[in-house]
């Protein structure tokens, strides 16, 4: 009886344990620590639903991480890209960066690997699962230094780059379409070079070598000056689907 009554204490233990290990946010913006990176529950294009209400949720809980999203069905774009978050953010003012804030120069990195697992479950909508990097032509990055936004296509669903195809890469780790265009945001008053690499094989899990596309751009000539970094990102970009990503192994590597 004793055995018994101890092993349910144990379990009761264990569940307790893993419930007060759980956290989760709703708000946009919202954030949660998680290893060494930021949880981003990021909605910036939410005002985006044609009708209805996004909700997006991000969490932590023990060992993973991950978050929730769901849509009404239909959008007028990207309503959010929640995401893991590593650096320096872009998006503030020139006017407040009083010194150089810059994550790393690109032309200083000698790894930059990423392996990450997933668990990915989603209906047959609209999303992406990317990575996503922001190159600067200044030391102090801010939203109006920024030169080129990369992404990188691992995984995605009824959903095409902004740009046109320039060309396809092969690499160490798989093939990709290359796409390129120039984004023009009038409403913030500034505008950037658009580069996406989607991979032909999908993939919810795997290991990217980010100096082999930087490797690329610079030998298409694609990169200039903007040799600053700002951040690293990982997330899914949502459109019209629902769905939920959990995330088990998550390592980036850069130096």
């Amino acid at each position: 009886m004793k055995i018994i009554l101890s092993f349910l204490l144990l379990i009761i233990a264990n569940f307790s344990f893993a419930q007060n290990n759980y956290q989760e946010k709703t708000e946009n913006g919202a954030t949660l620590n998680w290893q060494k990176y930021v949880i981003n529950n990021n909605k910036w294009g939410e005002h985006k639903a044609k009708k209805g209400i996004y909700s997006q949720t991000i969490f932590t809980q023990n060992t993973v991480a991950g978050w929730k999203w769901s849509t009404p069905g239909k959008s007028y774009g990207v309503l959010g890209y929640p995401e893991i978050f590593y650096g320096e953010s872009a998006w503030q003012n020139l006017t407040d960066v009083k010194t150089d804030n810059y994550f790393k120069n690109i032309n200083s990195i000698k790894t930059f690997d990423v392996t990450y697992k997933t668990t990915l479950n989603v209906n047959d909508k609209k999303y992406n699962l990317a990575f996503d990097f922001w190159l600067h032509h200044s030391p102090k990055v801010a939203l109006q230094t920024i030169g080129i936004e990369v992404m990188i296509w691992e995984d995605y669903n009824k959903f095409k780059p902004f740009g046109k195809k320039v060309g396809s890469v092969l690499t160490s780790f798989g093939q990709y379409d290359l796409y390129k265009g120039h984004l023009v945001k009038k409403e913030l008053n500034t505008s950037w070079d658009y580069i996406a690499f989607v991979r032909k094989e999908k993939r919810t899990t795997g290991k990217v070598n980010v100096l082999e596309l930087i490797d690329e751009l610079k030998k298409r000539n694609f990169i200039g000056q903007n040799i600053y970094l700002s951040s690293f990102e990982f997330g899914t970009e949502v459109l019209t689907s629902t769905g939920d990503i959990t995330i088990h192994q998550y390592d980036l590597e850069i130096e």
